[in-house]
């Protein structure tokens, strides 16, 4: 079975991209300055950088449970990169990517996914800078001092939330970010519940920069006997009304009837892989709908994914709590400031992710029916 990127390590990765930014914003003697003139100053800053290396830890406590991932790191411009995740002492992940060709690989599974990254670089940046700016305009940065880290001199921040929606809405959004002096990078950085305790913990160690990295570094060898899915260049993804994805979708798309006051339809993505991929086994059609308040950021919409497999009855889950749906059962999975709900309604497998407390996202869930 595949692994799948959890909440947490997918906004510890935003985390990667942004705090080089925030640290920028908090130290600046000049005022009112906008994200893209924040982006500029970061990227002039960076063009020294041509390669680096690292062994990140990630350490996540969770009911008294530890769980914990390395992942061993490389980067080299303009786009190369490798990554090796490992869990339980043993690699679960392989990813690597020269540029041309990415190639994941899953040694569980014993089976390799072929891409072409995307060439539409245009629409990255545009995603780039609205980031920056909503991660800044959302939060309130200080500066705690200067500390060692892995041997290398480091700024310590705090990081808080200048709005709280919900009484949930503090957990694990209390961060501390070491980042390193001289390349920005972030070395460790740490979430804390609304109780000041420890949730998740991230370490960057023997970070290396610019020490050559060879392009033989990036080439993909295929093990023996792996089976290779290659789903070619993924077309950027198209916005849709709630009409056109009605239109497209090849199932009856479920919509909530309730919705959280100021919450309204901003768009809809569908995903079919069968048009790509030469696997059966693998299909499926997904429906993102997007529910957005506005002038608020993106880390407050609501997401409501539904998705049929071509082969495939239910989502693999693996845990998270029991919970039911009027009567359905379900899973729920809670993250740092994100609330997951899984559960299935005929054919249709659905994934809700909300940044609202468990008995909300649940009474959004509950108006979401089959007869709609």
């Amino acid at each position: 079975m595949s692994r799948v990127i959890t909440t947490k390590e997918l906004k510890s990765i935003l985390v990667l991209a942004f705090i080089a930014i925030t640290l920028f914003a908090s130290g600046c003697t000049e005022e009112n300055l906008s994200a893209e003139e924040i982006a500029t100053q970061m990227i002039d800053k960076q063009n020294s950088i041509q390669d680096y290396s690292y062994t990140m830890y990630m350490t996540s406590y969770t009911e008294g449970q530890v769980e914990e991932i390395e992942s061993k790191f490389m980067f080299k411009k303009p786009n190369k990169f490798k990554e090796i995740m490992t869990e339980s002492g043993k690699d679960s992940q392989i990813t690597v990517s020269d540029g041309e060709i990415s190639w994941s690989y899953n040694p569980d599974a014993n089976t390799v996914i072929k891409m072409k990254p995307s060439e539409d670089p245009g629409a990255q940046k545009g995603d780039y800078i609205y980031a920056i700016n909503d991660f800044l305009n959302d939060n309130n940065v200080t500066l705690l001092g200067a500390e060692n880290v892995d041997g290398r001199a480091t700024y310590l921040l705090n990081i808080t939330p200048k709005e709280i929606h919900t009484d949930d809405d503090l957990k694990s959004k209390i961060i501390k970010i070491w980042v390193d002096e001289e390349t920005w990078m972030p070395l460790r950085w740490e979430y804390y519940n609304a109780d000041g305790n420890l949730t998740d913990k991230n370490e960057i160690r023997d970070l290396k920069v610019n020490t050559g990295i060879p392009d033989s570094e990036f080439k993909f060898e295929i093990p023996d006997g792996a089976k290779i899915v290659d789903l070619g260049m993924i077309p950027p993804y198209e916005e849709l009304s709630l009409e056109e994805a009605r239109n497209n979708a090849s199932f009856k798309i479920l919509t909530p009837e309730y919705l959280p006051d100021g919450y309204k339809f901003n768009y809809s993505i569908i995903t079919n892989n069968s048009k790509y991929s030469p696997d059966p086994e693998s299909h499926y059609e997904t429906v993102e709908l997007v529910y957005a308040k506005e002038g608020a950021s993106k880390r407050t919409n609501i997401i409501l994914t539904e998705t049929v497999y071509e082969n495939l009855s239910f989502y693999p889950i693996i845990n998270g709590t029991d919970i039911k749906i009027n009567g359905i059962e379900g899973k729920c999975f809670s993250e740092e400031d994100t609330t997951r709900l899984i559960w299935r309604l005929g054919d249709v497998n659905l994934l809700l992710g909300t940044p609202l407390e468990k008995n909300e996202t649940l009474k959004i869930a509950e108006s979401i029916s089959e007869k709609l």
